[in-house]
């Protein structure tokens, strides 16, 4: 399979956030995924582009950028923004916290995806989100 890649960016406020999982749908009619597996990426995107939005950009002045990666065996989706960037020490393995009252997006997308890679944006800037999910030899 060649790799094919999509890459969109949109305005960082909450109306776009629907474009991230848009794109994926779309992108997903290229391989096929078992309905339940689209549906749980659909929320994985969804949480990391909410992320940006809410803690990128304060004032909703900013872009999300979400690139769609499909090829060697995976799908590979990096959220990234040029805001705020995340505070080192809310970064860590990315489990449940003890108590549900917000702060779960991340533990989500880890227990969705194979892969959760966060780092500094380009440049030091912002917030970079990888995941990667491993599609099944069939799928390819």
């Amino acid at each position: 399979m060649t790799e094919a890649r999509v890459r969109l960016t949109f305005p960082g406020k909450a109306d776009y956030l629907l474009l991230g999982r848009l794109a994926l749908a779309g992108l997903a009619r290229t391989f096929p995924l078992e309905p339940e597996e689209l549906a749980d990426l659909k929320l994985a995107v969804t949480e990391a582009c909410g992320n940006a939005v809410r803690h990128a950009y304060a004032n909703g002045e900013g872009e999300v950028t979400v690139e769609f990666t499909v090829g060697d065996g995976r799908l590979e989706i990096v959220v990234g923004d040029q805001g705020a960037g995340l505070v080192k020490s809310t970064a860590g393995d990315w489990t449940m916290p003890d108590h549900l009252e917000g702060g779960m997006g991340m533990a989500i997308i880890r227990e969705i995806v194979d892969e959760l890679e966060v780092a500094e944006g380009t440049d030091g800037r912002g917030t970079r989100v990888r995941m990667t999910k491993y599609l099944a030899e069939a799928l390819l």
